[in-house]
């Protein structure tokens, strides 16, 4: 059983967390946490004023320990966090440290957002040794968990029979994820269909072989159906969607140099990967091992109950 002294020595209790952050990433979170014993909750309030109702209203009560699955949100959210009494786990996942970079150097609301993250934290936690570095330049000390989805846990797939491609950016944010490349490639290859999620693709002018699907709950279909990921953002921590391409099989062009991905930077070393996946008629079986061998959500849920156990020495695996 978890046990926690937080509010009463004399009493133990169940060591209970709330995770808020980014909806896709709390879940990923919270799973973490249940793999490594503790109680865990996703109550992330939504909506105007919605987290100060959270504080004001007392629902912190119900929990020891408040684990943020997205680094520090902006000044106000710092604000309340920072006069709830419960300790507070940041938990950095990428863009957020460039967001942390850029507002905490306007101002006051710099001030409260550096007081936050520097002072108020009991502990940051980073999503890969390169986020951890860049944190360290800013003066924040963090351990590496990375935030490994279940969905990585999946059995290699034959390839589509149809070539197909997958991409992935966010509404207005095209250009961060180098989706000028993709664009790019589609009117070279006409007759290959590409697909982009987590975008609705309005106002885009792009070639008929494109295909937009928003955002989407379960990709598994979707990445049954695709041959290869295109990748290439400005910032990146380590991306789950290639991690769970690469258990599948599947192919990845990638920015950053991983074992069994396929490294571009630019659009003509992206054509010539695409152009050597291409020819493939076999399942990437040395991208789906290396996952399995480097990338375990069990042994990242380890190393999270270890940093719970060393910040709540009260706390015990069940």
């Amino acid at each position: 059983m978890i046990r926690s002294n937080t509010e009463n020595k004399d009493s133990q209790r169940n060591l209970r967390v709330d995770v808020m952050g980014s909806p896709y990433w709390v879940q990923v979170v919270c799973n973490l946490l249940k793999r490594a014993g503790l109680c865990a909750e996703v109550l992330d309030p939504h909506g105007r004023f919605a987290l100060l109702k959270w504080a004001l209203k007392g629902h912190w009560r119900r929990f020891d320990v408040v684990h943020l699955a997205t680094g520090v949100w902006e000044w106000k959210a710092a604000l309340i966090l920072m006069l709830v009494p419960r300790p507070v786990i940041w938990h950095w996942i990428g863009t957020d440290i460039l967001n942390f970079q850029i507002n905490s150097q306007k101002g006051w609301k710099g001030f409260i957002l550096r007081l936050a993250a520097c002072h108020r934290a009991k502990a940051h936690l980073a999503d890969s040794p390169e986020l951890a570095e860049e944190l360290g330049s800013l003066g924040i000390k963090a351990d590496v968990v990375r935030l490994l989805p279940k969905c990585i846990e999946a059995e290699v797939e034959p390839l589509p029979e149809k070539f197909a491609v997958l991409s992935y950016w966010s509404d207005g944010r095209m250009n961060f994820y180098g989706g000028d490349i993709v664009f790019e490639l589609a009117k070279e290859f006409p007759d290959i269909k590409f697909r982009v999620v987590g975008t609705t693709g309005e106002n885009e002018k792009v070639s008929p072989n494109v295909e937009f699907f928003g955002f989407q709950k379960d990709l598994s279909k979707i990445y049954s159906e695709s041959s290869v990921l295109i990748r290439i953002p400005e910032h990146d921590s380590m991306s789950a969607m290639v991690l769970e391409m690469l258990a599948r099989g599947r192919y990845v062009i990638y920015n950053k140099k991983l074992a069994g991905c396929h490294f571009a930077d630019n659009m003509s070393e992206a054509r010539n990967a695409f152009q050597l996946i291409m020819k493939r008629t076999t399942p990437n079986i040395d991208g789906a091992e290396m996952v399995r061998e480097h990338f375990s959500p069990e042994k990242e849920a380890a190393k999270l109950f270890q940093v719970y156990a060393n910040l709540f020495p009260m706390t015990e695996k069940k």
